[in-house]
């Protein structure tokens, strides 16, 4: 439960050579192993799949896997942070079906529980770009989403493009602003990384006389922002911005330079009921054909990814050893209450 406390958020590699980029609809790639694992994970013919993603991300994703791989379907759910978290437990607890594979971005449960996670097996998962630190936790968990966040704005109430978070701190724009909630592991890294870019603690004790409105996580905040109760945020998604912009929406993201971004991991619970399809999957996402998929509006490891923004050494990711430190998070939240009087 300690574990799980920590999982609030909406946070070295295996061996093996690396693989072509896959192609669609054609035999099986790798060794002759690996064509028993697909053939395994066909023959089982299910994969569900946990994903704290946005629902046109995890659309995109089963649409992609099933045209490769028509013989197994894959059923999707968009769970998002404590909820996944205790599913995944009580999954485990009970021995019942449930997950065969997740991606999503509460580090801290990952990362104390990659003991209880399988390797993955499939060629694509071996790249090199996958071997990178902090890219692949301990062989086990892998990088597929890299997510952009920051300053959104509607631009019916701004209209000049912000430049970056400085414009936190207009005058004109008091009691106007949504900012993400620290009560998280990456709301810690978030301010963190504001005070490291933005002018230390004064810019907090500024951002906290702006009189600014809380929300604990993106979608609220989003709907805040689109309605015009606020005018600008700290804590909005490209992904999720893009989504209301081709609604119709008055918003706007704004990239930064440097830009904070959050990463979703991808694993396979040991506990899986249908292991080899969940291969299958994962290897799936690790390919150039996966990461289209997953990566619309947002950042891939891999490098020439089509509908991408940027790459991965464009964005600052929440620094995992930081995040999934108890002692840390709770004691850098505890002095952004302070400041902000929460």
């Amino acid at each position: 439960m300690s574990v799980l406390a920590l999982a609030v958020l909406s946070a070295c590699g295996s061996g093996g050579g690396s693989a072509a980029p896959s192609g669609g609809g054609g035999a099986p790639e790798g060794d002759a192993a690996w064509q028993q694992t697909v053939a395994a994970g066909e023959k089982e013919g299910t994969v569900v799949f946990y994903s704290s993603a946005p629902q046109g991300t995890i659309d995109r994703l089963e649409k992609a896997f099933e045209a490769k791989y028509p013989k197994i379907d894959m059923q999707a759910t968009r769970v998002t942070g404590l909820e996944l978290a205790t599913a995944l437990e009580n999954e485990r607890n009970s021995g019942g079906s449930g997950a065969d594979i997740a991606l999503h971005d509460m580090i801290p449960f990952q990362y104390n529980n990659l003991g209880n996670f399988i390797p993955p097996t499939g060629p694509n998962t071996q790249r090199p770009e996958y071997k990178k630190d902090g890219i692949t936790l301990k062989g086990v968990s892998q990088m597929h989403n890299i997510v952009p966040f920051g300053v959104a704005y509607n631009t019916s109430l701004i209209p000049n493009p912000p430049k970056d978070f400085s414009t936190l701190l207009d005058p004109a724009l008091k009691g106007q602003i949504g900012l993400f909630d620290g009560a998280s592991p990456a709301a810690s890294d978030l301010y963190a990384f504001l005070e490291k870019n933005y002018g230390g603690e004064d810019f907090l004790k500024k951002l906290a006389a702006q009189q600014p409105q809380f929300f604990p996580s993106v979608a609220p905040t989003l709907q805040a922002l689109t309605s015009g109760e606020i005018a600008i945020t700290d804590y909005a998604s490209s992904v999720a911005v893009q989504d209301l912009v081709d609604q119709g929406a008055p918003v706007k993201f704004v990239p930064t330079k440097p830009q904070w971004a959050i990463q979703f991991y991808t694993y396979i619970p040991n506990w899986a009921k249908h292991p080899n399809a969940a291969q299958v999957l994962y290897d799936f996402m690790a390919s150039p054909e996966g990461q289209t998929a997953i990566n619309k509006n947002a950042i891939s490891v891999l490098p020439n990814i089509p509908g991408t923004i940027g790459q991965i050494g464009d964005v600052q990711t929440m620094t995992v050893e930081k995040v999934i430190d108890a002692n840390v998070v709770n004691a850098y939240n505890a002095r952004w209450r302070q400041i902000f009087g929460r």
